[in-house]
């Protein structure tokens, strides 16, 4: 909602009835000047950080719980890692051409198999890490479904692909990495927009067994999922 700041100063108490449903912009001369929110006991932490640069805005950590508190109640994208909260913003078109190439040939391979392939928003609850972490992979395969709990996914996927961009990039290669080695997830790839190579790791008792870097002449080939297969120039050429 969008109203002038006249409006503002006439209507405050009318406008504070409004602000528990929507935020409200108010503007001066037409030019928005300040946002009117509704209060949150955790949005005074500065909890949630966007994905930008290093990440942070003050440092600040909270707790499990605090989180899902904040989260049951926004519509917005989230992760949780290490006690911090990154928000996601929607990705670029060439983000999601990759993406959508990748989940097309996984759905071919994997029609009539018991692992399924599933793409974000999808949050996985890693709860046997050294902490509790939510993460939204862009892609990721699924083999054990005995473990979505109460519409909930709380297992390990067999494999994971991120697709990087330039707010996501060093989460991808960082924090991202150290995630899934130690939460026991078998094949990790990077499509590293940047650079435009694929990076892919094979983990094995939660440590690195192979780790090769694929320029966009070569054919990404799984070391999990025998067969599976994509060709790099059908999507870094394009």
């Amino acid at each position: 909602m969008t109203v002038n700041s006249t409006d503002i100063k006439t209507n405050f108490g009318k406008y504070l009835e409004l602000v528990q449903h929507e935020d409200i912009i108010i503007t001066r001369n037409k030019k928005p000047v300040a946002k009117l929110i509704k209060y949150s006991k955790y949005r005074d932490r500065d909890l949630i950080r966007d994905e930008n640069g290093d990440y942070t805005y003050d440092n600040s950590e909270i707790s499990y719980d605090e989180f899902m508190e904040v989260y049951k109640n926004t519509d917005g994208r989230f992760e949780y890692l290490n006690g911090v909260v990154y928000q996601l913003f929607p990705p670029s078109h060439f983000h999601q051409e990759i993406v959508t190439f990748i989940i097309g040939e996984f759905h071919n391979y994997f029609k009539d198999k018991k692992c399924k392939p599933y793409v974000s928003p999808y949050d996985i609850y890693f709860n046997n890490s050294h902490t509790k972490d939510i993460v939204q992979p862009d892609i990721f395969v699924m083999c054990d479904h005995e473990n979505i709990i109460g519409d909930r996914y709380y297992g390990i996927p067999s494999l994971v692909i991120e697709v990087t961009s330039p707010a996501t990039r060093n989460n991808d290669l960082v924090k991202k990495l150290n995630l899934y080695l130690t939460s026991g997830i078998d094949e990790y790839v990077i499509f590293d927009t940047k650079n435009q190579n694929v990076i892919q790791w094979n983990f094995k008792n939660k440590q690195v067994e192979k780790c090769i870097t694929l320029n966009k002449s070569d054919i990404y080939k799984s070391n999990k999922f025998d067969g599976l297969e994509l060709t790099l120039s059908q999507i870094y050429n394009n």
